[in-house]
């Protein structure tokens, strides 16, 4: 049977800046890979960089190994911090919850966007694709982390919260960059530098949501 590892008083801002920066390392480091490479390709025109982005784009399962292998990793970190045992487990649902919201239809929002909103700016296509993908992925690791604990109201809770608060700095984030005069569809690689910087802004606060979110239900499970 599970066992959850006993803790006192736990240290919630501890748990956030912990899980934020786990998050960051494992998930938004190896999703937005590609595009930090080519950002910093054309900045620095490395021909050892411009090697990896062709091999990266060869050879499309290394990308998607190292996206799973941040997945399982996360969860490993995730169930140390919270206190949830055994690991193994948080890291499997990690990597169910990785792959059915990388492969769900919420990932294809874009040709939604573009079948019944003719006309619109690709900019604007391209942050439905992006805040689609993410929350399709933050909601599904959440609700698999509710569905570990057995118990519908995590579920819910993770899946909602962090999926809706990884959209909103998604959003806010690309309209920032907007403002700075990053815009995806006007050249200078725009598209891998905005993906790049949300990736990793919503792999920060998701990570945050999830750890703090986990490990209070975790805690609560204990007095029960």
């Amino acid at each position: 049977m599970t066992t959850l590892e006993a803790r006192k008083s736990p240290s919630y801002f501890h748990i956030a800046w912990q899980s934020g920066l786990a998050a960051l390392l494992c998930l938004g480091l190896p999703a937005g890979l590609m595009f930090w490479l080519i950002f910093f390709q054309q900045a620095g025109n490395s021909a050892l960089l411009s090697r990896m982005i062709d091999l990266l784009q060869y050879y499309g399962m290394i990308e998607i190994a190292l996206y799973f292998l941040g997945a399982w990793t996360w969860g490993i970190l995730l169930a140390r911090i919270s206190g949830y045992r055994p690991g193994w487990q948080v890291a499997v649902v990690t990597l169910l919850g990785a792959y059915v919201g990388r492969w769900s239809p919420l990932t294809h929002l874009d040709r939604w966007a573009q079948g019944h909103m003719p006309g619109a700016p690709v900019h604007v296509v391209f942050a439905i694709f992006l805040s689609g993908y993410i929350f399709s992925v933050t909601a599904c690791i959440g609700l698999a982390y509710g569905l570990t604990l057995r118990n519908w109201k995590a579920a819910l809770t993770l899946a909602l919260s962090t999926s809706l608060l990884s959209v909103l700095g998604t959003v806010l984030m690309i309209i920032l960059l907007d403002r700075w005069g990053i815009r995806v569809g006007t050249g200078d690689a725009a598209m891998p530098k905005v993906t790049a910087v949300c990736t990793m802004v919503s792999a920060l606060i998701g990570g945050v949501s999830l750890g703090v979110g986990f490990s209070w239900f975790v805690q609560k499970s204990k007095v029960k």
